[in-house]
């Protein structure tokens, strides 16, 4: 199969080296810090910065749990991309409340992806697919139906690691196994992960999206695939943006939170 975009060579080149700092940055903090927990910190860190410096500057990056109006609420999540229309309810340091209709990516980062991450992936991601986007009155989508009806109900989570102990074909059968194990509708979970070392496994759902992978005959693939890759974060920047969800809002983002939050039970009268 044909990958899904070949990037220019002035592009490539800096992405690669982009990639080439965050990996010396993990060499880094793996000298400096003996506690795991501020070795994966430190990655976490490092994609963001790079998130930044690449993604529109339209676009807010954080990290932190993200609720919708109904109650649901994420776990805490390693990477938030936020809207130009979502409030200010975090900082690039500090872990943020953030809400769905603001959101248009999330994802966990791992200096080193292993066996026993597989299952809390899963569980993580599906817990962010549960949460309820509301578009709000008025909202302008444009899009295709694809991505309508998988992204816009519930934007993308994704999963970058550094490295990687188990292979991407692995990492497919886990999770499909999850699926059927639970009875889960196959985009109801992760949808897309990046090894850095390695290449991409990405779920192109019904195959009719924006970001497609084609046969050598043109018919586009539906489902899981993987691809060795080493520009693994070019391929991961095209993804986002041709996946992330782009609306027009005209409702406030905050408004049907507002609106729950004075919709307590009455008092009696006096």
């Amino acid at each position: 199969m044909a990958p899904a975009l070949a990037p220019h060579s002035t592009l490539a080149h800096k992405i690669r080296a982009a990639q080439t700092q965050m990996r010396s940055k993990l060499e880094e903090a793996r000298a400096t810090f003996e506690q795991g927990g501020d070795k994966g910190a430190a990655a976490e860190d490092a994609f963001r910065a790079f998130l930044r410096g690449y993604l529109p500057r339209r676009l807010g990056i954080g990290h932190g749990e993200v609720i919708d109006s109904t109650g649901g609420r994420s776990r805490q999540t390693d990477v938030i991309i936020a809207t130009e229309d979502h409030p200010f309810t975090f900082t690039q340091d500090v872990p943020g409340l953030f809400f769905i209709e603001g959101v248009c990516a999330a994802g966990e980062v791992k200096s080193v992806l292993t066996a026993s991450d597989l299952e809390t992936m899963c569980l993580a991601s599906k817990q962010f697919k549960e949460l309820k986007l509301s578009a709000g009155k008025g909202t302008t989508i444009l899009t295709n139906s694809s991505d309508r009806d998988r992204f816009y109900k519930c934007p993308p989570w994704f999963l970058a690691a550094y490295e990687s102990r188990v292979n991407l074909p692995t990492v497919k059968e886990y999770i499909e196994g999850f699926v059927q194990k639970n009875g889960l509708d196959p985009v109801s979970l992760v949808d897309a992960i990046f090894v850095f070392d390695e290449g991409w496994l990405i779920n192109f759902g019904d195959g009719q999206g924006s970001f497609q992978l084609r046969t050598p005959e043109g018919t586009p693939v539906g489902g899981w695939a993987c691809q060795k890759s080493d520009l693994v974060l070019f391929d991961l920047l095209a993804w986002l943006s041709l996946v992330m969800p782009r609306m027009i809002r005209y409702e406030p983002i905050l408004a049907p939170y507002l609106v729950a939050a004075d919709s307590g039970p009455e008092k009696p009268a006096n």
